[in-house]
């Protein structure tokens, strides 16, 4: 599957999520601009690795029972940004172009494990298969896609990926 075929087809509700894509890969900053502090916003279908780590560190305030600063420490939200990367290194979670489909993460920003499971089974042949993967109504979910499950349904999705 090419890139065009996946990036052409986002905005439609079928492809890459039951949320609308809001924010278009242009508008995304350059790697040369200073990543934004500000928290990722509910609904948004994709994240930077940065707001990966925002969310995940907001998760562990959420955890530890206290009020979510208004800013992170700048170390902190660099320790957390090394972990998103490392974890797509070691093939626990993907991105595509340098961006994470939010649906791989619980509202915590933990990744769910089926996700592991599919890049180890799946990964082989490419993030977009992963993806696309995920984003696809499956017939062994009745027609639900995946990505719908992680949350409800892991063993559901986990049998279905042994069909895949």
């Amino acid at each position: 599957m090419s890139d065009a075929m996946v990036w052409g087809s986002v905005r439609t509700p079928a492809a890459w999520g039951s949320e609308i894509f809001q924010r278009d890969v242009r508008d995304l900053p350059s790697r040369e601009a200073k990543p934004q502090q500000a928290k990722p916003q509910q609904g948004v279908a994709w994240l930077s690795a940065e707001e990966v780590a925002q969310l995940l560190l907001a998760g562990e305030f959420l955890d530890a029972g206290v009020k979510v600063p208004a800013s992170f420490a700048p170390q902190a939200l660099e320790s957390a940004t090394n972990s998103v990367r490392r974890w797509t290194v070691e093939g626990r979670i993907f991105a595509i172009h340098e961006l994470y489909p939010r649906y791989q993460f619980d509202r915590r920003g933990r990744p769910y494990a089926a996700i592991e499971q599919a890049i180890t089974r799946l990964g082989g042949q490419g993030e977009l298969r992963v993806g696309n993967w995920f984003a696809t109504p499956n017939e062994h979910l009745q027609g639900r896609r995946p990505q719908e499950l992680l949350g409800t349904a892991p063993a559901d999705i986990l049998r279905a990926l042994e069909r895949a």
